[in-house]
């Protein structure tokens, strides 16, 4: 019988299997992002928004060209990933991390965990975190969950306080 640990009760997500057999490689992973970026595989070009472009397969890192200001692109163009030559799948695995990890990742940890360099896995992060930074103007769409935090009131009413009864 499995345990149930504070904290999961009716929380759902994906397990690390789960998540290696969501993303078992780099072009698993790289269809992955493309349909997050063009749901229902209707592309269009970040330069113009142009839908009428053409596929050129021989062009591997920028695999599209946009007919109407002719120049190339690809899922990554545009979003925090641009000019990266880390793998898909390694993306992947970083944005899973650093968005389930309860006390926050390091760049140590994601450098070990993805094989990547220190310094590699410091610059990942950073680019994520400026990707989560773009839409803090909007709400987020679904139920937000927040442990451990105390909001208005004054601040004698935010801790507890233990007193010694002798």
């Amino acid at each position: 019988m499995a345990q149930r640990g504070p904290g999961r009760v009716g929380r759902k997500g994906l397990t690390v299997i789960e998540l290696f057999g969501l993303f078992p490689n780099d072009a698993a992973a790289e269809a992955w992002f493309e349909e997050q970026r063009w749901p229902g595989g209707i592309r269009f070009c970040p330069e113009c928004g142009s839908t009428n472009h053409a596929v050129i397969a021989s062009r591997k890192p920028m695999p599209y060209r946009c007919r109407d200001c002719r120049k190339h692109f690809s899922v990554r163009k545009g979003t925090v990933m641009e000019s990266s030559k880390i793998g898909f799948q390694k993306w992947a695995i970083a944005i899973y991390m650093m968005t389930t990890g309860i006390k926050g990742t390091s760049s140590m940890k994601l450098y070990r965990e993805v094989g990547i360099r220190q310094a590699t896995a410091w610059f990942l992060m950073q680019r994520i975190r400026e990707g989560f930074n773009n839409g803090v103007d909007r709400p987020f769409p679904g139920p937000i969950e927040v442990d451990e935090s105390y909001f208005g009131g004054r601040e004698a009413n935010k801790h507890s306080k233990v007193t010694a009864q002798v």
